[in-house]
This record gives C-alpha cells, sequence and structure tokens, in this order.
C-alpha cells in the first residue's frame, strides 16, 4: 500500500484531503502514482483511511473511502529511547529500526564520547533529518503512529526529563547475578507501563557521567535501573535494538489477564 501523513482525518467519506508537498512529491515522482490510484492517508496519531488520490490546480488530494480505522497492534509501545548521539548512518538505522520495532519516542543525547558534535550543524538539522527517517520507515512498515524524535539535548538535561529509567550498563554482566541480565529485570516490569531506555555511545559512557547515574541509582525522585545485555561488548546500536527486542517479546508484548 503507498502510504502519505496527513494531518487530521476527516469522519466523512468522500472528503478531500489536501496532502502535503513533500508527501505529494513522493507519490507523484518516485511512486509514479496518478488520479485514482489508491493509497492509504495516515495522521501520524494512530488512524487510517484507504483514499484516491485526486489532482486538483496543481495541487494533490486524497479522496476518503472510509472512514478512519485504527488497529492496536500497529501503533507504538510505550518505550522512550534516551540514545547516545552515535555516528550517521548507525544513528540513522538505529532511528529506523526503532520506529519497526514500535518505539513511541526518541532522544538523542549528546555525550562525553559522543563523536558526532550536534553544534556544528545545529540541533535541528539533526532532529528534521532523524524524524524524516523515522517517518519514512513508519510509512514502509505500515506502523500508524508517528515515532516522535525529540530535540537533541545533553546528557545531563536528559536524567532531569526521565523518572524511570532502565540504564543499559555494559560493566555489570561480569559483577552482577543473573537477575541483572535486561531479559529477567524486564519480566518485573508493570505490563505496558511507559518506560525509558538509556543506551551508551561508541566506548560507553564517561566516567563523570557513570558517576551522575550511580547517584541517581537508588533515589527517592528517581528510578533508575542497572541492567546488562550479557558478557560480550555490543556496538552502541546493536545494544539499543537487543534491549528494545527484549522488552518487546519479555515484557510489552504480553497483555493483561
Amino acid at each position: 500500500m503507498r502510504r502519505a501523513l496527513c494531518g487530521s482525518l476527516p469522519q466523512k467519506i468522500n472528503s478531500l484531503v489536501e496532502i502535503p508537498e513533500s508527501e505529494a512529491k513522493h507519490l507523484i515522482s518516485v511512486l509514479r502514482l496518478g488520479p485514482g490510484d489508491e493509497i492509504e492517508l495516515l495522521d501520524g496519531e494512530g488512524f487510517r483511511v484507504r483514499a484516491a488520490l485526486v489532482i486538483r490546480d496543481k495541487k494533490i488530494f486524497g479522496e476518503t473511502q472510509e472512514s478512519p480505522t485504527t488497529e492496536e497492534a500497529k501503533v507504538s509501545l510505550p518505550i522512550h529511547l534516551v540514545m547516545s548521539i552515535i555516528k550517521g548512518e548507525a544513528m540513522e538505522w538505529v532511528v529506523e529500526k526503532a520506529v519497526e520495532m514500535g518505539v513511541r519516542s526518541l532522544t538523542p543525547v549528546e555525550t562525553e564520547f559522543s563523536v558526532v558534535k550536534i553544534h556544528k550543524r545545529g540541533a535541528e538539522s539533526f532532529q528534521e533529518r532523524w524524524q524524516r527517517i523515522a517517518d519514512q520507515a513508519l510509512k514502509q512498515c505500515g506502523r500508524l503512529d508517528r515515532m516522535i524524535v525529540e530535540m537533541p539535548t545533553s546528557f545531563e538535561q536528559s536524567l532531569l526529563n526521565e523518572k524511570r529509567l532502565i540504564w543499559l550498563d555494559e560493566t555489570l554482566a561480569s559483577t552482577s547475578p543473573k537477575d541483572a541480565h535486561l531479559a529477567a529485570f524486564s519480566q518485573k516490569l508493570p505490563i505496558n507501563e511507559p518506560i525509558s531506555i538509556l543506551v551508551g555511545p561508541e566506548g560507553g559512557l564517561s566516567p563523570s557521567e557513570r558517576s551522575r547515574l550511580l547517584q541517581l541509582t537508588g533515589s527517592e525522585k528517581k528510578e533508575i535501573n542497572r541492567v546488562h545485555l550479557g558478557s560480550l561488548i555490543l556496538r552502541a546500536e546493536t545494544a539499543a535494538l537487543m534491549g528494545i527486542s527484549i522488552l518487546v517479546g519479555n515484557h510489552y508484548g504480553k497483555t493483561k489477564n
């Protein structure tokens, strides 16, 4: 199905919905669609509608063929990824796969060991690119709601924004019992409640950043849980996707009794 992200979707059948210019260009120039071709319009908030492509006065519309519908299995899970910014294609790959795996939102974090420094191009340019990649992945995989890519932020600010956080600490495997593995820990989490997961950059978090997290672990104001993914040292992008997949499979994939 050829899909396009639009604004709000009308309830009335045979309504015309104007398609944003960038989405319209993709439908016409890349997919080579024409008047009458069937498309699917998404509002990015969980609803979709079948429509027919219409061209009027050089503007592109979708004429709705039904009222908007949703499907619970194609809506995101309450997982927030706090991802240290890693190099170009690897970061883009994480964004894309996080969408496909059901992550609801992502905050890119600039850490001391981050190779990419966002101030050189500006946080807005990075955020806009990653959001475009997320939206493309949304349309490709058939998900109904957008993964929101937040504005890149500092490590300290990211901690201020999180009240409940799972910290993937690669140093923990050699000193901790098996129940510190994310697979075991996730079994204890309340079913389908929101959770954030923190992934460090290449080379891990700096000593000062680790110290800050350890200070907050056990705090009454913050719930920070240290877990690991096993004895092997994983690439940052591998750790992110492995962590998400464990949460999805062992915890958020379940349903309440």
